[in-house]
């Protein structure tokens, strides 16, 4: 679904397999990238999901992660190999994907599954910063659901576009890396800036306007972060 000019959403909720965050797909001046990729139960329509959008997925050149989980990064190893695609992640989520540690990629805890070790081919600090056509992508350090997650500010001519990954409405848990002071330092930093639109790890493909005010109020229900969609996805619940 086309978010904006040059900008995609690909992966997530009702688009690809219910494990997958959400996928965004830009145009940069050197060559198409990936905001996140997925799992690699939803490899195949991410990338089906890619050429509807007119784009073959060997254009691919690289993939920014927010943070190095499996629904977020977990088929990064997939476009490696099929496609030479490049993964940057943030220094402090670099280990856990490079090990393949199925508990800090929360691979086992919530998929059931095993994560790929995968090489993190470079790093994400903050203002690092992409050109697109038409617009520019620069990195926001974003810690607490995990130490090495990130978002992504976009501005496109007037408007202003947060991409917070898991930074909002994502689940707290010791065990895949989440610290509650960072957290709060996170909201008040999101909060303190100015976005027309937001979208986040875990959404249908569109972009959430009123996203100052929103955004507070996401930062106001954080204790929702302590147990907001943290149960295992790979079992069906009746309630």
């Amino acid at each position: 679904m086309k978010l904006l000019t040059n900008i995609y959403q690909v992966g997530g909720p009702s688009l690809t397999h219910f494990f997958d965050a959400t996928v965004t797909l830009l145009k940069g001046k050197d060559g198409w990238f990936l905001i996140d990729c997925g799992t690699p139960e939803g490899y195949e329509q991410v990338k089906e999901n890619i050429r509807k959008a007119g784009v073959e997925p060997s254009q691919i050149k690289f993939i920014l992660g927010t943070h190095g989980h499996y629904d977020h990064v977990g088929a990064a190893h997939l476009w490696k190999e099929e496609f030479g695609c490049r993964l940057f992640l943030h220094a402090l989520d670099r280990e856990q994907v490079e090990a393949g540690d199925s508990v800090k990629t929360s691979a086992a805890l919530l998929y059931g599954t095993q994560s790929v070790p995968c090489l993190v081919d470079g790093l994400i600090a903050e203002g690092d910063a992409w050109e697109g056509e038409g617009f520019t992508v620069e990195a926001l350090y974003t810690p607490g659901h995990t130490m090495g997650s990130v978002s992504f500010e976009v501005t496109a001519g007037d408007y202003r576009l947060l991409i917070a990954g898991d930074a909002v409405w994502g689940g707290f848990s010791e065990k895949i890396g989440s610290s509650e002071e960072a957290w709060r330092e996170t909201l008040d930093k999101i909060t303190s800036r100015h976005y027309d639109f937001y979208t986040f790890g875990h959404v249908n493909p569109q972009l959430i306007a009123d996203a100052d005010e929103r955004l507070k109020e996401a930062k106001m229900a954080f204790g929702n972060y302590y147990n907001p969609w943290f149960k295992t996805f790979f079992e069906t619940y009746r309630y």
